[in-house]
């Protein structure tokens, strides 16, 4: 998954599992924040936009549309794991959340990454 919308998916992830509404993501790995707003988290059809990609991220769970990369994101949620397929990539991300701090495995370039959402 690219960088700035695993970053994306990160928040997405924490929203989701806390059922809280965040505004942004600090990406350990570039040392910034990125900005991305939460609504609906509490439904089965919460919503985002990404700012620093310039577009929305909707529908349900098992079929998030991500705009700016036109592509589908599915998502299973298990407890504080999150384990999404992104179509655009072909491959599986999963996502830990722990409180206000996710990590990320990301199986395309098997490498993990941290975030923190705020």
């Amino acid at each position: 998954m690219e960088q700035d919308k695993r970053a994306c998916f990160a928040l997405i992830a924490a929203a989701i599992v806390n059922r809280r509404e965040y505004l942004s993501v600090y990406d350990f790995q570039i040392g910034g924040h990125l900005s991305i707003s939460a609504s609906n988290v509490q439904t089965s059809t919460p919503s985002f936009y990404d700012y620093n990609r310039g577009g929305a991220i909707s529908g349900s769970l098992n079929g998030m549309y991500d705009f700016p990369s036109a592509s589908h994101v599915s998502m299973i949620v298990n407890g504080n794991q999150v384990n999404c397929y992104d179509f655009e990539s072909g491959y599986h991300i999963s996502f830990n959340v722990n409180g206000n701090s996710v990590s990320a495995y990301d199986f395309a370039d098997s490498c993990h990454y941290n975030y923190s959402v705020n």
